[in-house]
């Protein structure tokens, strides 16, 4: 699955409730609200995918990154990639 392939499924899942609530706890503009639950579901249909997981950290969305997060293969960072990335985190949801 390519990266703009990933952010329309992304964008299809939207919820305007989580957005809200997204929202409402800190997260800024760069978000489509989508539930933790359907992230989830979209990862196990995408699998492991180190690339697109750095693809998808570097667009700054909030549900990119947390999806990121489930497709990455961590043991391929160095120590100074995972420190930008903890560093370049926005929203609480995706540092935990």
């Amino acid at each position: 699955m390519t990266l703009s392939e990933t952010l329309k499924q992304l964008k299809a899942l939207s919820d305007e409730k989580t957005r809200a609530q997204n929202t409402k706890r800190g997260a800024g503009d760069n978000q489509f609200g989508v539930k933790l639950g359907d992230l989830r579901i979209l990862a196990n249909k995408i699998k492991t995918n180190h690339e697109l997981a750095l693809s998808l950290w570097k667009t700054g969305n909030i549900d990119a990154q947390f999806l990121a997060t489930l497709l990455i293969k961590v043991n391929l960072l160095s120590a100074d990639e995972m420190e930008r990335m903890v560093k370049s985190v926005t929203f609480v949801w995706v540092a935990e």
